[in-house]
């Protein structure tokens, strides 16, 4: 089935953005997917329906999920969590453990500052 050419040009931005994101350009990420430069610009342009295949190859190679990528409108929640994924995953391995407890005690005392100053 065909998707439908607004769904195709909403689909071929969240590439183009979430590419930009990871840093790469369109030969880059093509080459990772397997696939022509071409292929990824027309993608990007929303003039091309991707099969499920390329789409897995992207969702692969960008930190971003199948159901990131395919459903319109995700939230801010989502696109937050995407961000921190994509920090977390550009550091070295040797770095992310002190990434999450640092993170873990920033929560921990941003909660209780705030619930501080909401309930005084």
């Amino acid at each position: 089935m065909m998707m439908p050419n607004s769904d195709l040009k909403v689909l071929g931005e969240k590439v183009r953005t979430e590419r930009k994101l990871a840093g790469l350009t369109q030969e880059q990420l093509a080459e990772r997917c397997h696939v022509s430069t071409k292929h990824i610009a027309n993608i990007e342009k929303g003039s091309m329906n991707p099969s499920y295949e390329i789409l897995l190859a992207i969702a692969r190679v960008l930190p971003v999920s199948l159901d990131a990528l395919i459903t319109p409108g995700m939230g801010k929640t989502e696109i937050e969590l995407k961000e921190f994924n994509r920090i977390y995953l550009s550091c070295p391995e040797a770095v992310r453990e002190t990434l999450m407890d640092s993170t873990r005690t920033l929560a921990k005392h941003l909660t209780e500052f705030y619930s501080k100053i909401e309930n005084p």
